[in-house]
């Protein structure tokens, strides 16, 4: 009883694990409030649950904001081009179904464009989890977001349809909002760090800046 109750034991982990998962999902949603800031709070979230969470790495709170402070201008510049690329999607998307009411080939290729769908959002799925982990130039950050949307595509279909499925939950109710952030990380991550781990810059339990081998790709 004595080892379950004290600070290094198992109810107080798991009790740090949960408020931990609260608070970052509540800072990222704060982080969020500018639209256009929602790359850097979710390249900062990623990294603060894989490593802090998920690896038990200390400090998760100062690493969240450091992470968000860095490469922001790049993050920045990536969330406004894969929302202007996501929200043209959905609009073509959204008239090709009203024209699938009165014809069967624009009703075809709204279901075709489904598909075509898949590959910015994946790439946006990627694009900040690789943000975080490596050091690429806007351009080719989100060329090699693009590539790993279709190299990796079984992994980024879950993705996609993961945050999707999850998102349309927080639309509904409002309570998951203050949890899901959080938790759609740590299952992204299922998917993305073994990716990340054959590329060289997977993490270890533990492990701390100094131990990392991250691989560095800036713009020719």
């Amino acid at each position: 009883m004595r080892k379950i109750f004290s600070p290094e034991g198992l109810l107080w982990r798991i009790l740090n694990t949960l408020t931990d998962i609260f608070a970052l999902s509540l800072i990222w949603l704060f982080c969020c409030l500018p639209l256009v800031t929602l790359g850097p709070a979710t390249t900062a979230l990623y990294d603060t649950v894989v490593r802090c969470i998920r690896y038990r790495e200390a400090s998760p709170y100062q690493r969240y904001f450091r992470t968000f402070r860095a490469d922001l201008g790049i993050s920045i510049g990536s969330t406004v081009f894969w929302e202007a690329v996501i929200g043209f999607g959905l609009i073509a998307l959204n008239m090709l179904r009203t024209l699938g009411q009165t014809s069967d080939s624009a009703l075809i290729a709204s279901s075709v464009y489904y598909v075509v769908l898949l590959l910015p959002c994946g790439a946006a799925c990627w694009v900040f989890p690789i943000l975080s982990r490596f050091t690429y130039g806007f351009k080719n950050l989100n060329l090699t977001a693009l590539r790993f949307s279709v190299g990796y595509l079984p992994r980024t279909v879950v993705l996609v349809l993961l945050t999707a499925e999850l998102i349309s939950v927080c639309i509904r109710y409002i309570f998951p909002s203050f949890f899901i952030p959080s938790c759609l990380m740590l299952l992204w991550s299922l998917f993305i760090e073994p990716v990340f781990t054959k590329l060289g810059g997977g993490l270890k339990k533990d492990s701390d800046d100094s131990e990392e081998a991250p691989v560095q790709a800036e713009d020719e």
